[in-house]
């Protein structure tokens, strides 16, 4: 998501990232040694058919002038520390949604750097390129509860389209009968479709009843992550609450569309979600199963 905040951060010494530096070398813990990049004819490595990521993979020695850090709230300590040992001088630039982390409260940054790092430059980009903003006006009053420190992004444009909520009485046959008339709605075009929900295979017998035109990704939220579709179908979100970091997992899974969402839900829709549908006048529709 284009919102996510991002950083440049560097000037500290190798000894303060727990490197003991020894003729132009820094060694890891049990004595290895980590091994400077030197490329004096990059245009070699073309001519060899290989790039630097592909000669890093063989290389797992190598220490880098500079580190690009995707994800990052995910990090956990012993990953910013392997991070760390590789960055030259801790210069890295980190990008990632605190909104998002998979474990522990967002808070801030400070909370989630290594301490090596003793000082970055702190850059919030707060313009969403991604959901219209009649998704995201809904993912904002999650995110209110979720992390109100945090600034919510602005939608650059909007589509026209409120969500959808659709409660259903069963939501196998609510899904099927979502998913077939948005397949229809999208006829002939390559749209992309995704159902998002806590455990998909419960809804494996959904999937395999679709028509063949059907084109549909079945995520749960942690793997939802990072992706982007143009409709979203979003199943029981009260399912993602019973779980640990629920309110993370709905803002991540609220955050995926770039068109259109829609709400699949059997149970209460939660108080949260409820206020920011309602704020957005988001059609419903009441499901009739079988």
């Amino acid at each position: 998501m284009s919102d996510q905040p991002g950083f440049g951060f560097g000037a500290a010494d190798d000894r303060a990232a727990g490197l003991e530096p020894v003729d132009g070398f820094a060694f890891e813990s049990d004595g290895s040694p980590i091994g400077e990049l030197h490329i004096e004819d990059p245009d070699s490595l073309v001519d060899r058919g290989a790039s630097v990521a592909q000669l890093a993979i063989g290389q797992r020695s190598w220490r880098f002038g500079h580190v690009i850090v995707d994800e990052a709230q995910d990090l956990t300590p012993m990953q910013w520390r392997m991070i760390a040992r590789r960055a030259r001088s801790l210069s890295m630039t980190v990008v990632g949604d605190l909104a998002q982390c998979s474990t522990g409260e967002p808070g801030s940054w400070r909370d989630h750097l290594p301490a090596t790092v003793k000082d970055f430059a702190y850059r919030e980009l707060t313009v969403n390129y991604r959901s219209p903003a009649e998704i995201n006006d809904v993912a904002s009053s999650v995110l209110a509860d979720l992390a109100p420190d945090l600034e919510p992004s602005r939608a650059i444009r909007s589509t026209g389209h409120a969500p959808e909520v659709r409660k259903v009485a069963d939501l196998g046959v609510g899904l099927a009968d979502a998913l077939t008339q948005i397949a229809r709605s999208h006829e002939g075009s390559a749209r992309r479709v995704a159902v998002i929900a806590v455990d998909p295979s419960d809804f494996d017998l959904v999937a395999a009843g679709l028509p063949g035109e059907a084109k549909v990704q079945w995520l749960t939220p942690w793997q939802s992550k990072g992706l982007e579709f143009d409709h979203v179908v979003l199943v029981e979100p009260a399912a993602f609450l019973a779980r640990p970091r629920g309110l993370s997992l709905l803002y991540v899974a609220l955050t995926r569309s770039t068109d259109r969402l829609t709400v699949l839900h059997c149970g209460p829709l939660p108080q949260v979600l409820a206020t920011g549908l309602n704020s957005n006048h988001s059609s419903n529709t009441e499901g009739h199963s079988a």
